[in-house]
């Protein structure tokens, strides 16, 4: 009994003594730790607002289209209880108009949902290729500020502004953004030369 006691003892205290040993060879070394904000950049980084833009560019003539077949089928709905209620309208016509306004609503319904299926998955789309682009532009951060370790804004409790590299990744957002679209950027002609 007393051995085991004894060897306890011992594997106690050889399992104390390695952290302490770690600690010791890790405090020799300096680690860089940093924080950023990605819902900031997010919501501010110029990759972000140029991909809301092309978004609006690309649906937002479908849904005024979408909207004005809306106001055509209210239209109708009033056009068709009005002269209902008159008393102006055969039966006949009344059930063939009944049949039209309910194959126009089907027909939006289904262009409505199809339209919000789309609108879904192009911004799911560009928020994947944003976030995609975000976590990169931190790596080079981090990689030309040599950081050992980047910790996004939900994961640490309190943190000094010092450590904070959320503008450091907006302003390199913002250079990638801009040499990016200088590479898109049309070249403007050259004015023709004038005749002799």
């Amino acid at each position: 009994m007393k051995k085991r006691c004894a060897l306890c003892l011992g594997v106690i205290l050889v399992l104390l003594g390695q952290p302490a040993v770690w600690a010791e060879t890790t405090s020799a070394q300096s680690v860089r730790i940093a924080i950023v904000n990605v819902a900031t950049l997010l919501d501010n980084a110029p990759q972000s607002k140029a991909a809301d833009a092309k978004l609006k560019v690309d649906f937002v003539p479908r849904e005024k289209k979408l909207d004005a077949e809306q106001n055509a089928i209210q239209q109708l709905e009033d056009e068709l209880a009005s002269r209902n209620e008159a008393g102006s309208l055969p039966e006949e016509e009344k059930v063939q108009r009944q049949r039209e306004l309910r194959d126009l609503q089907r027909k939006y319904t289904r262009e409505m949902e199809d339209f919000r299926e789309e609108v879904r998955t192009a911004r799911d789309a560009a928020i994947d290729a944003l976030q995609a682009g975000i976590i990169q532009a931190i790596g080079e951060v981090r990689e030309q500020e040599k950081i050992d370790l980047v910790l996004r804004e939900s994961n640490y409790i309190v943190a000094s502004d010092r450590i904070d590299i959320t503008n450091k990744v907006m302003q390199h957002l913002e250079q990638k953004f801009q040499a990016q679209t200088a590479l898109v950027a049309p070249v403007p002609a050259a004015a023709p030369s004038p005749a002799k």
